[in-house]
């Protein structure tokens, strides 16, 4: 892995790809790798390709947390690269909301601070793209998540925040 990311660091975009792909096939963890392709991609100029790593990595992702840090990449990863893509963003927001409402501790730590950039992320691509009414929709959908959060759960001061 080490050794693609110096490829591709030194602009070797091409031979980086060749060893990530060999590597996905013998990986326990291949969403690693997906995620750098979509990095070269990015790197190359190539939105379509990066987004469809960055997806690919997020869906093939396991365990709560690194499943939310994922889903917070590539939905980063759409606003930088798609932002008039509106219901995409909506799309994997809300896919991701719904993945929090299932993992346990998801307003605590690594989870919490994934979700923090998203929101600001997506605060911040709001106000440059006049979309405060799908940022309302995704407002209200957490809002959800944190009403189902049992009475006196230490998150629930921390996702209603």
């Amino acid at each position: 892995m080490a050794f693609s990311m110096i490829l591709g660091e030194a602009g070797l975009l091409d031979d980086s790809d060749t060893l990530l792909k060999a590597e996905l096939k013998r990986s326990s963890t291949p969403y690693y790798f997906m995620r750098m392709l979509g990095g070269n991609a990015k790197k190359r100029g190539d939105a379509s390709s990066a987004l469809k790593w960055h997806e690919e990595a997020w869906n093939a992702a396991a365990g709560g947390a690194t499943r939310l840090q994922w889903g917070g990449g590539y939905i980063a990863s759409l606003i930088d690269l798609k932002p008039a893509d509106a219901a995409a963003i909506e799309a994997a927001t809300a896919k991701l909301f719904a993945e929090a409402a299932k993992t346990p501790d998801a307003f605590f730590d690594r989870n919490r601070a994934v979700l923090e950039r998203t929101a600001q992320k997506l605060l911040e691509w709001s106000a440059k793209n006049q979309q405060a009414a799908v940022v309302d929709r995704l407002k209200g959908q957490l809002g959800e998540v944190c009403k189902a959060l049992p009475d006196g759960d230490a998150q629930r001061p921390v996702c209603s925040g």
